[in-house]
């Protein structure tokens, strides 16, 4: 039985118990049950559950605060009389290699305002961004590289 079943139903367990039935308390059951499941270990199997949904949860985290930080670069450029952006194509190389992991990349760069993905070249080696604030070609890459890219393989390859 897989830790995220068993974490489900223990988060639906406590919702039942509970008699509460929102998605807070689902939310409340599931990170009790985590951390009782991650205490106990049961079935004496060693999984890399808790590591991916740990990756998972600062995948998310650090997703949130780049939408928030680019969402605030792009309103200050609307609103400002002086324009700062300085739009561009970058290619990005790609440690990714699976095409769920590319698309991953490709979809949460798109969702951030200011950046686009383009396309991905024939060979998979380059994503084709399309970034709004673009002074530096390498520290586009360094940052795509660095945070997203990076933290979607932790999460994908463990």
């Amino acid at each position: 039985m897989s830790y995220f079943i068993l974490n489900l139903f223990l988060a639906m367990a406590w919702t039942l118990i509970n008699g509460q039935y929102s998605s807070l308390d689902f939310i409340v059951g599931f990170v009790v049950g985590y951390f009782t499941l991650s205490l106990c270990q049961p079935f004496g199997l060693k999984t890399g559950y808790f590591k991916k949904f740990t990756a998972f949860v600062k995948l998310v985290i650090y997703f949130c605060y780049e939408m928030i930080v680019s969402v605030a670069k792009v309103v200050w450029d609307v609103i400002t009389p002086t324009h700062l952006s300085q739009p561009d194509i970058v290619y990005v190389p790609l440690d990714a290699e699976t095409d769920l992991e590319i698309t991953l990349l490709a979809n949460m760069v798109s969702l951030t305002p200011g950046s686009l993905s383009l396309d991905v070249t024939p060979d998979k080696k380059y994503l084709i961004l399309h970034v709004m604030f673009a002074p530096d070609h390498e520290g586009v890459k360094q940052d795509i590289k660095q945070g997203l890219e990076a933290r979607i393989l932790e999460v994908t390859r463990g």
